[in-house]
């Protein structure tokens, strides 16, 4: 399935939520095997980016794995045939490999490596041979697509500095004035023979995705009107002749158009929009729009939740796409009428689906809460998922907490869903110390999938920051709540926190708490609660409205709502949620603002946070640690350098789920490390 190439970061900026894939029956036995530790998570490889060949006898996909010793990690790409047997490893390279596209005869791999420099396309013979890089790109390239017919490839770059600019940084006389003096991308084109570029889109747009028609004389092609991410829902749809370079714009209006995708006739295009809505949170419908021009058509209204990644069905007479369903992630039909059919289904999440070109089969991931994501097949016209990969069998040898799901009502009656991590070795009538885990987002979601998890560069892998089943193997339960906000449970619930964020969702949270106390699971005396992002936006919240948990975990959270707006890339999403700008409604602002309650706090905090953070930037994390510093309350900061709102460096990583285990075992515990 046609991933999103985007330099912009992606919708939800605040998420972490857990969303690969999985199949797995509705509870998950523990095994009496050796205890998940620190360490095997630091060893666990990551399987991204399936890529099935045209006529579906072979499958690409992507192994990542950290290297502690050089604190970065390392991405190689590998084949399987479809009829199963031994993986074969294509590259071999010490940095990045990845991002592997077939070639439209299946006979060569055009891919990203940066094993000389900057990211670069390389190309590789499937029977064999050497790897030869092709591009000289001096920025780098942002993603690639071949051509139908396979002569060319269009690609993203990225504008460097001029060389005014470039005088300027040596000669340190670069001063940067703020919104102005962007740096844009550009859809490039690459003779594949002559190994020769030319630059197709100019002018002051950043262009975040394309696709090219199906015989090959035009691309369509989505563009923001500033490469901030604030400005990633204001996008429109232009389309570009090859040979000529004439531009004329299909979808032009207000909100988010973006994603384009030609019909396999040519006649149409596919693509994501908020159907002229410009709200951050706006919902996401699937859309055609003729390829000549005309009124955009929405297909996807009776369908209650966003659409994710699509694709085309090779007769044209529907398309393939993902959503959320609870805790679950589903692969779904929809007809060019607007009928939708579940192919996939049960207590199961399946992701990164990839169609041969006739449609008639598919590879996708799939994951469990005891299996780490996995290259499988199935036919398209019957979901029978075959596993060809084994990644991570040394997984077989460890004990895993069972996973459950669980609902309960929340104090105004809201139905809620959740997982429950149970201890290894979980006994019937026996209290337990319990962590309660909230996601990012707020829309984002817990889903039936694999924790732990690392993130990965460049490769998009969500970040895990604490050590799930390394918990349930030291005795804590663990419950991952779905609050209101979340996504995958229709439109109105994920809207629900509306001027309302941590009130509504924290009775939804705590309500989560009471019932696990009610069941004789959880020990009252013995909790803790931790989050990232959004998640660390309620933890800090919780503590500043209850004193019953006897430790915090804030990661990258936000603490004051108020102070948040000015310093966030993403402001508009405060506006969204809040009804405002904070000068306008200062009122309820505060109400869900945490330092304004900040002297009821008592609770033991850990504060971790990147240094580079542009989504929750470190004042944040400052003005949390400054209170509780300053009013005696046992706090300990720690800073990441040069990271971002993910920690992405595998020895920072380890620090930080280290930490988070240390931490609640000295406060919820009593256990110094």
């Amino acid at each position: 399935m046609k991933a999103k190439i985007s330099l912009s970061g992606t919708l939800a900026g605040l998420a972490l939520s857990l969303v690969i894939a999985g199949a797995l029956p509705r509870t998950y036995s523990a095994q009496n095997k050796k205890p998940f530790t620190i360490d095997d998570i630091m060893k666990l490889k990551t399987v991204v980016d399936v890529r099935i060949s045209p006529d579906g006898s072979r499958i690409l996909y992507v192994i990542t794995e950290p290297n502690l010793k050089e604190s970065n990690y390392n991405s190689d790409i590998w084949l399987v045939a479809s009829r199963g047997g031994t993986p074969v490893k294509l590259t071999n390279g010490p940095k990045r490999d990845d991002t592997p596209r077939w070639s439209p005869d299946g006979k060569r791999i055009a891919f990203i490596s940066d094993r000389d420099g900057k990211p670069q396309i390389w190309l590789i013979d499937i029977e064999g041979g050497e790897a030869s890089e092709v591009t000289e790109v001096k920025t780098g390239v942002a993603g690639f697509e071949w051509s139908p017919v396979g002569q060319k490839i269009a690609m993203i770059v990225p504008d460097g500095p001029t060389d005014e600019e470039t005088k300027k940084i040596k000669e340190h006389d670069d001063v940067r004035v703020v919104d102005q003096d962007y740096k844009w991308t550009h859809v490039y084109l690459l003779d594949v023979a002559a190994k020769q570029t030319k630059q197709l889109t100019s002018g002051n747009q950043t262009v975040d995705d394309f696709c090219w028609s199906p015989d090959g004389k035009q691309i369509a092609y989505s563009t923001q009107p500033t490469p901030r991410i604030r400005d990633r829902n204001n996008t429109d749809i232009s389309v570009i002749a090859v040979e000529g370079g004439q531009i004329r714009k299909l979808v032009e209006r207000n909100g988010a158009d973006s994603s384009p995708q030609w019909s396999p006739d040519g006649n149409e295009l596919a693509f994501n929009s908020s159907n002229g809505v410009t709200g951050f949170n706006a919902q996401t419908f699937l859309c055609l729009v003729p390829s000549t021009g005309g009124t955009p058509r929405v297909i996807s209204k009776s369908f209650d939740d966003g659409i994710q990644s699509f694709d085309w069905a090779a007769d044209g007479k529907g398309l393939y796409f993902t959503a959320g369903r609870g805790v679950t992630q589903q692969l779904f039909y929809i007809s060019k009428s607007g009928e939708v059919k579940a192919i996939s289904s049960g207590e199961q999440v399946f992701g990164g689906f990839s169609f041969s070109k006739d449609s008639t089969q598919m590879a996708f991931l799939a994951q469990s809460a005891t299996s780490a994501a996995e290259v499988y097949l199935s036919p398209t016209s019957r979901f029978e998922p075959a596993k060809l990969t084994n990644t991570n069998p040394q997984l077989g040898e460890l004990a895993f907490g069972a996973t459950e799901v669980i609902r309960w009502k929340s104090n105004d009656g809201s139905d809620i869903e959740g997982l429950l991590i149970k201890p290894v070795g979980f006994a019937a009538g026996k209290k337990y110390p319990l962590l309660t885990y909230v996601h990012g987002g707020p829309a984002g979601a817990f889903k039936l999938s694999f924790t732990p998890q690392l993130a990965s560069a460049p490769i998009p892998v969500q970040a895990e920051p604490y050590p799930i089943q390394v918990f349930a193997a030291q005795g804590y339960a663990v419950l991952c709540p779905n609050p209101r906000g979340s996504t995958g449970y229709g439109e109105k619930f994920r809207m629900a926190n509306f001027k309302d964020w941590g009130h509504g969702d924290y009775q939804d949270i705590m309500s989560g708490i009471d019932y696990l106390v009610k069941q004789g699971i959880a020990d009252p005396d013995k909790l803790g609660i931790m989050g990232w992002s959004y998640g660390g936006y309620m933890t800090s919240w919780v503590n500043s409205q209850t004193n019953r948990f006897k430790a915090a975990s804030v990661g990258a959270g936000i603490t004051n709502v108020h102070s948040f707006y000015g310093q966030t890339d993403i402001p508009v999403a405060l506006e969204a949620y809040f009804g405002g700008k904070p000068w306008s409604d200062l009122e309820t602002y505060k109400k869900s603002s945490a330092m304004f309650f900040a002297t009821n706090v008592k609770t033991p905090t850990l504060i971790q946070h990147g240094e580079k953070d542009d989504r929750v930037p470190i004042p944040q994390a400052q003005e949390l640690y400054i209170m509780l510093k300053e009013t005696g309350v046992p706090v300990e900061f720690a800073i990441y350098p040069r990271q971002g709102h993910l920690i992405m460096e595998p020895k920072l990583q380890l620090d930080m789920l280290t930490r988070n285990l240390n931490w609640f075992n000295r406060w919820v515990k009593g256990i110094n490390p």
